[in-house]
């Protein structure tokens, strides 16, 4: 028996294939059917003719900052996206050393055009390293899944200092 069928759903496969009039079925998290399935689930779900797709994966984002006081990424999840990449336009907030830290966020902010004491009010602050970045996301639950660029503006700025921004 499956432990999840969804029934009545137009199936998209990712690849850009016409949608599949049909049912899914999952067991133990992983599909194991598509198309016509007689069988029962432990749970049914009717679809109802939506449209059940793959998850989107996000590619340009700039939830860095974002996602240590919202760890849904709000509004992606809404919109299906399951991966966000963060990172990107060399910028980000990672590593942000306590010495370094106020120059970094500020980069951030200007770039994004948002209010540096904003930023600074919601943001969670509490780590030095990249490393320590990713734990606090972990710690935090943080979904969706997350890819992390290197930002090397932010590189620069936390081995440099202001001088970072000058060459």
């Amino acid at each position: 028996m499956d432990d999840l069928i969804v029934r009545n759903a137009r199936i998209a496969d990712g690849l850009g294939n016409p949608l599949l009039e049909g049912n899914l079925a999952i067991r133990d998290g992983r599909i194991v059917g598509v198309g016509s399935i007689k069988g029962e689930a432990a749970e049914t779900i009717d679809a109802d003719g939506d449209v059940l797709a793959p998850g989107v994966i996000d590619l340009h984002t700039h939830y860095d900052a974002q996602l240590t006081w919202d760890k849904t990424a709000s509004p992606s999840g809404a919109l299906g996206v399951t991966t966000v990449v963060i990172g990107n336009c060399g910028f980000g907030v990672a590593p942000a050393p306590a010495h370094r830290r106020e120059r970094i966020i500020a980069n951030l902010a200007e770039v994004e055009g948002m209010s540096l004491e904003s930023l600074k009010a919601g943001m969670d602050t509490n780590y030095e390293s990249f490393g320590e970045y990713l734990e606090l996301l972990r710690s935090k639950g943080v979904y969706p899944n997350v890819a992390c660029l290197a930002s090397h503006t932010v590189m620069r700025t936390a081995v440099m200092g202001e001088e970072g921004s000058q060459r």
